[in-house]
């Protein structure tokens, strides 16, 4: 259990009514006096289909405006896609027979705590207790805040973005989450748009980027969890795992996965992005971490029929709604812009050893022969409906200093994840109001290469693990280009391929890249 600093001398308390809710309706259903500290949450609803989505769960601390809870009642437990219960058995979530939730979350509080419910279409009947603590002889020490967000989106982008499940601002300690997956796509398994992808600290002292493998091994699973016994253990499983019938020749799956990070925390300083790889598949997923800034939200709770609809299915077209990526995303904080060109193969680095006509060509609308070796993923039917046959500019926005080639540059083919022995360009601008001693902050793994304006090509350390490092150089007044040149292949990390970048001023301000 997370460790949080909170005073010795407590007094316990608990809450237990029974509320009847009518729909369309809001109302607080306890409030708590600081300092103090929630210990645990059980609820059970009223049961029907798609009726723990129903109700959106809202907690708020300390007077802050913006609830640092929000989720459909059902999916905060990890009970997804509007089934009334399957068995979960870990340290912070208990589901057992019929739809008895629990959780085992501290909620630290130095003011107050306020529980809301937000019902849809139906009348509502919660049946619930609230086991806390409060500290009449001390103040509260403790600066973290619990947080939890749910997302869905549906259908997900296949072989580009992946699936935004967290974004979060530093210092903060990330602690678990669970992701829901119905498959809809006929061109691949679920898992094999890869596994979680998580962005640390971009633009902070010691960036760093964590990549899994497929999907399935998250969750402690293994070969694709297309044929998976549904299991509960204490920090990872697979609860929740059924073959539907959809008419066509295969059976497509609809599962909940979750992984708690117990014993392997995850903090961060600065920032922290959390994307899963994903196919074109109705997808969602409740994130649980710890911040000591107040909460940012990242998504927009959708109206209640978006989250209590059927599920996307390509397959018979049940779904008349749709809530593809960005319709409900919030903006996440600018951290400038690039150029990107790209894919190159490099073979027996043939992409690194020589000068791309890309390096010296500012015609952003040009597209360059990508160099590809004969059986090249880059040359499926797939890519090259994609246009990755052959490298392109493309501009993209940079996320907490991070750029992720993959993202824009993945091959269209068959596999976990799939990526390929690789090179990419990066190019940006930095506006210079005086002569400087520019200090640059780079991450990455693998090659890499630096030229500022048309000065020298740098080549860089050869990282076999995501690290930063800083680098001076005195530049002067004006628009300075910055151009960067990454490789990639399978590596330590199987086949990541990003950088973080930030430029601070003598002054200590940070300056960020444009493409403009």
């Amino acid at each position: 259990m997370i460790k949080l600093n909170l005073p010795a001398r407590k007094v316990v308390r608990k809450f237990s009514p029974t509320v009847w809710i009518e729909r369309n309706s809001t109302i607080t259903l306890a409030e708590f006096d600081g300092p103090g500290c929630i210990q645990r949450i059980w609820m059970v609803p009223n049961r029907g289909k798609s009726l723990n989505r129903n109700c959106i769960l809202r907690i708020y601390f300390d007077g802050c405006p913006t609830p640092y809870v929000e989720a459909p009642l059902g999916d905060f437990f990890g009970v997804m896609h509007g089934e009334l219960w399957y068995p979960i058995n870990t340290e912070y979530i208990s589901v057992t027979s019929q739809n008895s939730y629990c959780c085992y979350f501290p909620m630290p509080f130095a003011s107050g705590a306020r529980l809301e419910v937000e019902t849809g279409p139906e009348d509502f009947v919660l049946i619930f207790q609230v086991d806390w603590n409060s500290y009449p002889e001390e103040e509260l020490e403790e600066e973290f805040r619990f947080c939890c967000r749910w997302r869905r989106e549906y259908p997900t982008e296949r072989y580009g973005d992946d699936y935004l499940l967290l974004d979060a601002d530093g210092p903060g300690r990330l602690l678990g989450f669970f992701y829901g997956v119905i498959l809809s796509d006929d061109e691949d398994r679920w898992s094999h748009g890869g596994a979680e992808n998580i962005y640390i600290d971009g633009q902070g002292k010691y960036p760093t980027y964590l990549r899994g493998i497929g999907g399935e091994d998250t969750f402690v699973t293994s070969f694709g969890g297309a044929m998976h016994t549904p299991e509960t253990h204490l920090y990872a499983g697979m609860p929740y795992y059924v073959h539907e019938d959809t008419g066509e020749a295969r059976p497509a799956q609809r599962l909940t996965g979750y992984r708690f990070f117990e014993h392997d925390i995850i903090e961060f300083e600065e920032s922290m992005q959390f994307r899963f790889g994903c196919m074109r598949n109705d997808i969602c997923s409740t994130a649980y971490w710890y911040q000591k800034q107040p909460v940012r939200p990242f998504f927009e709770m959708p109206e209640f029929p978006y989250i209590m609809q059927a599920p996307f299915n390509v397959f018979n077209q049940r779904q008349e709604l749709s809530m593809p990526r960005g319709t409900h995303d919030l903006p996440i904080p600018g951290s400038g812009s690039w150029f990107l060109c790209g894919p190159f193969g490099n073979q027996d680095d043939c992409g690194m050893k020589q000068t791309l006509d890309a390096e010296n060509d500012d015609d952003y609308g040009a597209d360059y022969d990508g160099l590809h070796e004969e059986k090249s993923p880059w040359l499926t039917e797939g890519s090259r409906r994609l246009k990755r046959d052959r490298a392109q500019w493309i501009r993209r926005e940079a996320q907490h200093g991070f750029i992720d080639f993959n993202h824009v540059f993945r091959p269209s083919a068959r596999g976990a994840g799939i990526h390929h022995t690789g090179v990419a360009v990066a190019r940006g601008f930095l506006e210079l109001p005086e002569d400087m001693e520019l200090t640059i902050h780079l991450g990455w793994d693998e090659k890499l290469q630096l030229q500022i304006d048309d000065g020298p090509v740098e080549l860089l350390a050869d990282h076999s693990y995501f690290q930063g490092e800083c680098f001076k150089r005195m530049l002067p007044k004006g628009k300075r280009r910055i151009q960067l040149k990454q490789s990639n292949s399978s590596g330590t990390n199987n086949g990541g391929w990003a950088f973080s970048f930030h430029a601070t001023m003598p002054d200590g301000k940070t300056i960020l890249p444009s493409a403009d």
